[in-house]
């Protein structure tokens, strides 16, 4: 086991699907097996679908009464940062896997000062079949995923950002934490990356390997949800992209939920 007491994992999730709760079961065994760390899990709904399996007291669960059909996925992150009392983050989509040395080593970047945040793969999600992340489910094995990687499809070629990202907390919650701008599925995580490199001297990190996405159904909340909702997206991630470092920090100075993050 790796330890990584100093780092607490925080997972965002609505449920739609059971393949949806069968991968956070997988996840949270998954950081329960390797690392010695807390887990922080807030679902987001109109009532609760989801109950943990695991009984480790490291697991911390968190419900948001949310009755809108859209997933506020930026907000959820944002509200469980409140409840984080450790210096690092690693912040979680429900459905994916990194190997734990990938992820062991990309704390060790942020932890020793070389990168505020951090990605744990080099840009390649393998999207796994129904069948494989079934297999997955039962062997909890990572061989079961390292050994098929040259057979399954990158999900975005080798230029994927999102899925699950390493930062120091408290730098991360003065930069303004998620943009709640992005409602829905969208462009959050080119911004979250963007805004790091024009905020920190520090490179974002990235790790040798590639990341696992466990398959499920893709419903409303993993596309776009319209064309209006696209427009926006795109046009706040081009909004941060043209600013300079000093806009950038005056322009997070009138996000409104800034003031909640550094309480």
């Amino acid at each position: 086991m790796n330890r990584l007491t100093d780092v607490a994992f925080v997972i965002p999730v609505r449920i739609d699907s059971p393949e949806r709760s069968r991968n956070l079961d997988v996840l949270i065994d998954f950081i329960i097996r390797y690392f010695d760390s807390n887990i922080l899990v807030m679902e987001s709904d109109s009532q609760r679908r989801y109950f943990v399996k695991n009984d480790s007291s490291r697991i911390h669960y968190f419900f948001e009464n949310d009755s809108r059909a859209i997933f506020h996925h930026t907000r959820c992150l944002n509200l469980l940062y409140t409840k984080v009392d450790a210096p690092i983050m690693a912040c979680c989509d429900v459905d994916v896997i990194a190997p734990p040395e990938q992820i062991v080593d990309t704390v060790e970047q942020v932890r020793c000062g070389k990168a505020m945040m951090g990605l744990p793969y080099d840009g390649r999600v393998y999207e796994t079949t129904s069948k494989l992340a079934q297999i997955y489910s039962e062997t909890q094995n990572m061989e079961t995923l390292l050994g098929k990687a040259n057979d399954l499809k990158l999900m975005y070629g080798d230029l994927s950002i999102g899925g699950i990202f390493i930062v120091e907390t408290k730098k991360y919650l003065q930069s303004g934490g998620e943009n709640e701008f992005f409602f829905g599925w969208g462009c959050e995580d080119f911004e979250r990356v963007k805004r790091m490199e024009i905020l920190y001297p520090q490179p974002v990190y990235f790790a040798g390997g590639g990341l696992f996405h466990l398959w499920h159904p893709r419903g409303l909340n993993s596309w776009y949800v319209d064309r209006q909702h696209e427009r926006n997206g795109i046009k706040e991630y081009l909004k941060v992209c043209g600013m300079t470092e000093k806009k950038l920090r005056n322009y997070i100075k009138s996000w409104p939920w800034l003031e909640s993050l550094q309480k």
